[in-house]
């Protein structure tokens, strides 16, 4: 359990200082800005360009295709379960389907996944990051705005949503790197420490950003719907992937990814988006601040099964 600690507890420290850096006024509002600006736009593309363009071997369908696979089936029971249980609305089950299986990828997920399996494992994550905010947020706009708020036309929604992730800098990153990977070209040497540079910043910076930005994020709304999201992102749905992992035959690197990706807390992506529509943003709220509190036992468990 030490080589676990030694993994989980510097990354939740890190997230830890910065929530206190924030409640003691270490930090001001323009100044976190600027830090998660320098962390988003720079740091964490430089670290994925770099991890695509020089990775040895890239996963692609295989870890993605099980993987999106089993958030689909989080996101249809979790709306199935809001709508019977919770008595929700079309929109206000898919905001809770999203709280369920929208994890944060990039902010927790690569940290973690970089400091158990270094740059093979991050290989692995790149489609599942590539993919995430691309399926995942335009199926719950669409449901969303299914129920009478705006445009009823998936065409509209998407052209409308489509936007804003091709200016991700993120989803940039990826493409760029699988582009000048596809082209053969090597990474000249200055370049390479460049990012090398910045691609160490960057897991540093992104724990440091989250944790000074949970208090924007206050923990109440219902219990039931923040408990509802817990449960199923931070248990069943890494539960499940392993599962299917096992039944499918994948191998133990790209199981052990996919397991840690999906035990990633829920994703800020999906409070904004609850904001942005008016839906359940409170709700979306406590389950970003309590699933991250709690990923600490469940990454912490999940790190010492796989390795066991």
């Amino acid at each position: 359990m030490s080589g676990i600690a030694g993994i989980v507890a510097p990354v939740f420290t890190l997230i830890i200082l910065g929530a206190a850096g924030r409640y003691w006024r270490l930090l001001d509002p323009a100044g976190l800005r600027g830090l998660n600006d320098l962390t988003f736009y720079l740091a964490i593309p430089a670290l994925l360009f770099g991890s695509v363009a020089e990775a040895p071997v890239l996963h692609v369908l295989d870890v993605a295709a099980l993987y999106f696979g089993v958030c689909l089936v989080v996101f249809v029971l979790a709306v199935v379960l809001a709508g019977r249980v919770l008595g929700a609305g079309l929109a206000q089950a898919a905001v809770v389907g999203l709280n369920c299986c929208y994890g944060n990828t990039v902010m927790l997920g690569v940290p973690v996944v970089s400091s158990a399996y270094g740059p093979e494992g991050l290989a692995v994550m790149l489609p599942i990051i590539a993919l995430h905010s691309i399926l995942l947020l335009p199926l719950a706009t669409v449901l969303i705005e299914a129920e009478g708020r705006g445009t009823r036309n998936p065409v509209r929604i998407l052209a409308a949503t489509l936007p804003s992730l091709a200016r991700n800098p993120v989803i940039i990153a990826l493409v760029l790197a699988m582009t000048w990977r596809a082209l053969g070209v090597p990474v000249p040497g200055p370049m390479h420490r460049l990012l090398e540079m910045l691609g160490l910043a960057a897991p540093t910076l992104a724990l440091f950003s989250l944790g000074a930005s949970l208090p924007d994020f206050a923990a109440k709304g219902s219990v039931r719907e923040t408990g509802m999201a817990t449960v199923l992102k931070l248990l069943v749905m890494p539960g499940l992937v392993w599962g299917a992992a096992h039944l499918v035959g994948l191998g133990p690197l790209p199981t052990a990814v996919a397991v840690l990706a999906a035990a990633a807390p829920t994703g800020a992506n999906a409070f904004f988006l609850a904001r942005r529509t008016g839906t359940m943003a409170a709700a979306s709220a406590g389950s970003v601040v309590v699933t991250t509190a709690l990923s600490v036992v469940t990454f912490s468990l999940f790190l010492a099964a796989l390795r066991g």
